[in-house]
């Protein structure tokens, strides 16, 4: 089995010089990054050309369940091809709706989970996975006494998972268990890290304090050993806020401990 490669999504600034920065993460051993939509901007050719030049894949797109709703898959498909990414991320739902602070709703849930699957249906056909991308909600809350994790799950066949594996902790769940159930369908991992804040109100749980990965309450061998063994191909790094290190720092302290697992490459 080949070890996993190292990406990254985020901690690069507005105000920060992308392409240096980019060019010392490769450097240190990344190899991809998500979020490539801003390459499409202006200059997108050169854009493309730079990030082929310094060897480093876009992994993924962004998209959402609104733009899904509008069936405008061309769309979605073109910005794939264009970047050369071959998943499509959708980052939340109506299930994450505390972070709004309103209560989800059942009947928006499953429109929503319909929407999705209609979209993984058809982009698939085109070779672009469509990917879901979790948060803690999805483990802590219940519609008929089933999770909605379990939900997404039994009402989709073709949509794929981008498995965050620090809030699936925070949901009070196990990451490696998570993953090994969901196998068949799991893309990537998102790998970021957290210790324990202060306790939810209204929700099981404590609210995460993210630090650099290796830094927190993940058990970050444990998930690394079980995606080698999955075979997942990528892990991209993510972190909410930063905490003590700049988010270079983080990003290499993120790096050297999830190689010093001897899974990364």
């Amino acid at each position: 089995m080949e070890k996993i490669k190292a990406g990254w999504i985020g901690f690069i600034r507005r105000e920060d010089d992308f392409w240096g920065c980019a060019a010392k993460l490769r450097e240190l051993g990344y190899r991809g990054f998500e979020g490539a939509d801003f390459l499409l901007g202006e200059n997108a050719d050169e854009n493309i050309k730079r990030l082929r030049d310094l060897d480093i894949r876009a992994l993924t797109i962004s998209t959402s369940v609104n733009e899904l709703a509008k069936e405008n898959y061309g769309e979605i498909l073109a910005r794939g091809k264009a970047v050369g990414a071959d998943r499509a991320t959708i980052w939340g739902s109506n299930i994450n709706a505390s972070f709004g602070g309103k209560e989800p709703d059942y009947d928006t849930v499953m429109k929503e989970i319909e929407i999705m699957e209609k979209g993984a249906k058809k982009l698939a056909e085109e070779g672009l996975q469509l990917c879901y991308h979790n948060h803690y909600q999805e483990f802590v809350t219940y519609f008929k006494e089933i999770a909605c994790f379990d939900i997404l799950l039994a009402n989709t066949e073709a949509l794929r998972y981008e498995l965050d594996v620090a809030w699936v902790a925070n949901g009070l769940q196990d990451p490696s268990m998570v993953m090994r159930r969901i196998a068949p369908r799991l893309s990537i991992l998102h790998i970021k890290d957290y210790i324990n804040g202060e306790r939810r109100t209204k929700e099981p749980g404590f609210k995460p304090v993210f630090v650099s990965v290796g830094n927190g309450v993940l058990n970050l061998a444990d998930v690394l050993d079980t995606a080698y063994e999955l075979n997942v191909e990528w892990a991209a790094v993510e972190q909410d806020q930063m905490y003590n290190l700049s988010p270079m720092d983080s990003l290499t302290a993120a790096y050297l401990n999830m190689k010093e697992t001897g899974r990364v490459l």
